[in-house]
């Protein structure tokens, strides 16, 4: 991440912070980027040097009239100074600030099979209490390589409990007793 997405992002939550629509900013936030993400063509008219950039204004104005301030500027700032392909860099951040803020982090638990929500529950509790977190953010997706067991992906840490690490483990330690 670039340290200009950094700075536009911490200056954008401190803003919404400020005027009490950090939840509000959050949300739009996630809509602003369905839509930058559902509308490939729009990074393009962005990006693109000949459309003036009174114009880039303009559309952007009308296209996210509805969220609230700050991130509607923020927008428009990132767009004046070519940066709007930097959005996603500035949204990552962002979350992460907000998540920082509300002593949660996103979570991804790697299964064999579809966990039920009684066993996210669980394996929830057990990471709540290991890493002192307020809330996780689970999603749980099937990786069939697992063969079983669990990997979690927390932040940048990685959880691993996989059988696959498992035996990769135990081979390892075979080969080292015939080697000794």
């Amino acid at each position: 991440m670039s340290s200009s997405a950094k700075k536009y992002s911490e200056a954008l939550f401190s803003a919404v912070e400020e005027s009490g629509q950090l939840e509000a900013a959050r949300r739009d936030f996630d809509e602003v980027m369905k839509a930058f993400k559902n509308t490939p063509l729009f990074m393009k008219f962005a990006e693109n040097p000949r459309i003036p950039r009174n114009k880039k204004r303009e559309v952007l104005k009308e296209a996210f009239n509805d969220v609230v301030e700050p991130l509607r500027n923020a927008l428009l700032i990132l767009s004046d100074r070519n940066k709007l392909t930097e959005v996603a860099s500035v949204y990552n951040s962002f979350v992460a600030r907000y998540n920082r803020h509300h002593n949660q982090e996103n979570v991804v638990i790697e299964s064999v099979y579809p966990l039920s929500s009684e066993e996210i529950e669980s394996i929830g509790k057990v990471f709540v209490k290991r890493t002192g977190l307020s809330k996780l953010l689970i999603e749980n997706e099937v990786n069939e390589e697992l063969i079983g067991g669990i990997r979690v992906f927390i932040g940048t840490k990685v959880y691993d409990g996989s059988l696959n690490t498992k035996l990769s483990d135990l081979r390892s330690k075979l080969r080292e007793s015939t080697n000794s």
